[in-house]
């Protein structure tokens, strides 16, 4: 990993939240996914080594880091 910093980038709080709405739909439609979708991420990915699980904790973890990312002023 590199000592280089990443930038910041800074959303506006209402976008934030239409974000972290967005996140969390994508991923309780993943979780009521049938085998049909499940068999069609993984030949997407091309393997078995990033699951669709993997997917919906990824993105609960981001929609978690939005919510606790400070609120930029207006």
């Amino acid at each position: 990993m590199s000592d280089e910093q990443l930038p910041v980038i800074s959303i506006d709080q209402a976008e934030a939240v239409e974000l972290i709405e967005l996140l969390e739909f994508v991923e309780v439609w993943l979780a009521s996914a049938g085998p049909t979708i499940n068999e069609a991420f993984r030949r997407f990915v091309g393997t078995d080594a990033y699951s669709l699980t993997a997917l919906r904790a990824e993105l609960l973890t981001w929609a978690a880091r939005f919510a606790l990312a400070p609120a930029e002023p207006h």
